[in-house]
């Protein structure tokens, strides 16, 4: 892999996305890490327009400027349609930027009693925590946050018991058709095992086009079917991103929570609404 000094003399950094055809230079003003974990090829740049950028295996996860549109179109839609449950459980499994379960925090205590982070890679939890500070150090240091630097199947297939959470997060890397455990067969049927009963799943599904939503396709077909597919746009992602949960979304009830730069009532209406183009067959 490149080092930091030749990522800051190429003075760009160029992603490609396993689910994309297109790829994309960034320019780099500073490069703050250049590593190999035992997971995955870590690159952390500075850029002009979007700010602190995390790349693993060349492909952009986020960025500082616009990561609040990604953490809180994943995870609010599926707290607020749960909202009258109180002192959930939640798992969010991914996630190494911190910044999905400082969203679940948002909620509060009376709402969150607990949540269980797994992320297989925990080198890179420690890297962004140091690089990114997308989560404040609450988020590493509540009692209420257990984190656990294991596989999920791993995690998933040894839980002593079954049924244990209210809601499951999947802030994965974007479903691959080549990838055989994660979004396949085994893996939904540990998810649905690890639910109680009328139990929310949401999950991001990678980018989305007009016609073309393969990421989409793969977790709504493993998940069985059903559920709600919703998008947004992400500026650094460079178009539509998709997401997906099993529940209802709420409109019916005011989405009231503070702390939050992008969802509101409105903004929670409009990512599920989707235009004709995206409809074509």
């Amino acid at each position: 892999m490149q080092s930091t000094r030749q990522i800051e003399q190429d003075g760009y950094y160029q992603e490609s996305a396993p689910l994309q055809q297109t790829s994309t230079r960034y320019p780099v003003q500073r490069c703050l890490a250049a590593t190999q974990t035992e997971v995955a090829e870590v690159v952390i740049v500075e850029n002009a327009d979007y700010g602190r950028m995390l790349f693993l295996n060349r492909e952009l996860q986020s960025a500082s400027y616009d990561e609040a549109i990604y953490h809180e179109t994943l995870v609010h839609p599926i707290m607020h349609s749960l909202d009258s449950r109180d002192d959930k459980s939640v798992l969010v499994i991914g996630g190494a930027e911190g910044a999905t379960v400082r969203e679940v925090l948002k909620w509060g205590p009376n709402k969150v009693r607990h949540v269980d982070w797994v992320d297989i890679d925990g080198e890179l939890v420690n890297i962004c925590r140091r690089y990114l500070r997308y989560a404040p150090n609450s988020v590493y240091e509540s009692g209420y946050v257990t984190y656990y630097n294991q596989d999920i199947m791993t995690f998933l297939d040894t839980m002593e018991r079954a049924a244990r959470y209210d809601i499951v997060i999947i802030d994965l890397p974007d479903p691959d058709p080549q990838e055989e455990v994660l979004y396949g067969p085994v893996f939904w049927h540990l998810i649905h095992r690890s639910l109680r009963q009328g139990g929310g799943i949401v999950s991001h599904v990678g980018p989305v086009e007009p016609r073309r939503r393969p990421g989409l396709e793969i977790v709504q077909q493993g998940a069985g079917g059903g559920g709600h597919a919703y998008h947004t746009h992400i500026p650094s992602f460079q178009g539509e991103w998709g997401f997906w949960m099993n529940k209802e979304p709420a409109f019916g009830r005011l989405f009231q929570l503070e702390g939050c730069s992008v969802m509101d009532n409105s903004y929670l209406r409009t990512v599920f609404h989707w235009d004709r183009h995206w409809l074509g067959q």
